[in-house]
This record gives structure tokens, C-alpha cells and sequence, in this order.
């Protein structure tokens, strides 16, 4: 995982699917959309920090470890994979595991949260197997095109910087 360059931005959404899950809505690649999203994430996001997941040197993945503060030593965290080709081989999970790592080692932070939908199985796994707890569930969170509604799960995980074990 590293910071993406702007080709290597464009390059992941060139290939970009949406989770059917998330949305139904289809994604249309603009060369002038993703160029202006790439400087306002990299360069105007105070408290950000935006990496590329690569695997093979190919851009799969975006990780974001969002609203980072480090007075109270905390952050989110947000993921992106680029279509159902690299999903369910552990890409999402080295990710966030390299990600909780960046959040300790370079921020200070000490507890991260996350979300998902209750619908999104894939990352409620990806939480529990890295030792996030759930700590709430808001009903009724998210409405989709065909008015179907789910559950907003929210987790957390608390990072003690005085641990020696990496999240690896």
C-alpha cells in the first residue's frame, strides 16, 4: 500500500465496478472527474490520508483512513476494492491490517472506527477477523434505488501504542 499518483488513480478507476451490494447505479469513467477527485483527496482533505492497494504493481484498492484526530488519537477508516475480480482473496484484509498499522505508526492513533452495511458480509468478516468490536447498529441507515433499506453497523478497534505485536 502506498499513496497513489495521480496516473495510478486513474488507472484504478479505469477498471472500477461498483459493489452490487452498495449500489446498482453503473460508474462512468471521466478522465476530468477522477483528476479533479485525485487533487481534492490528496492535497485539499485536511485530517486524510489516501493510499492505493496494488497487487502486481496494479492499482486494485483505495484505503482511506479519514477524519484523523490526533488530539483524541482517533480516525475511520474507508475501502474500496475495484471489482469483483480481486475480492475474497484477502486483499481487503492485508489491507486494513497494513492500514491499522499506518493509523499506530505514523498518526498516533489510538482507536479506529469502521462501517458497513448489514448487507455487506464480506467486510463484517473482514472487521471480526481483525479483532473489531461492534459497537452499534442504526436501523434503517441506508435506502437503495429499489427502496430496500439495511442497517448501518458500526465498529471499533482499540490500538494500544505500547503493543509490540504489528497487525500483520
Amino acid at each position: 500500500m502506498k499513496t497513489f499518483t495521480e496516473e495510478e488513480y486513474h488507472q484504478f478507476f479505469m477498471n472500477y465496478i461498483p459493489d452490487p451490494l452498495m449500489s446498482t447505479e453503473p460508474f462512468y469513467y471521466s478522465r476530468e472527474n477522477i483528476s479533479r477527485s485525485y487533487i481534492y483527496n490528496h492535497y485539499y482533505r485536511d485530517h486524510y490520508a489516501h493510499y492505493g492497494i496494488f497487487q502486481n504493481g496494479i492499482p486494485v484498492g483505495s484505503f482511506q483512513l479519514k477524519r484523523i484526530d490526533t488530539v483524541k488519537k482517533t480516525c475511520e477508516f474507508g475501502i474500496i476494492l475495484q471489482n469483483d475480480s480481486v475480492k475474497n482473496k484477502g486483499i481487503g484484509t492485508e489491507a486494513v491490517r497494513i492500514g491499522l498499522n499506518i493509523a499506530k505508526d505514523v498518526f498516533s492513533i489510538n482507536t479506529v472506527y469502521g462501517d458497513t452495511s448489514g448487507r455487506n458480509k464480506r467486510m463484517q468478516r473482514v472487521f471480526e477477523k481483525l479483532g473489531f468490536i461492534l459497537i452499534e447498529t442504526v436501523q434503517n441507515a441506508y435506502e437503495y434505488e429499489n427502496n430496500d433499506r439495511d442497517c448501518r453497523l458500526v465498529y471499533k478497534k482499540t490500538i494500544n501504542n505500547s503493543e509490540e505485536e504489528e497487525y500483520e
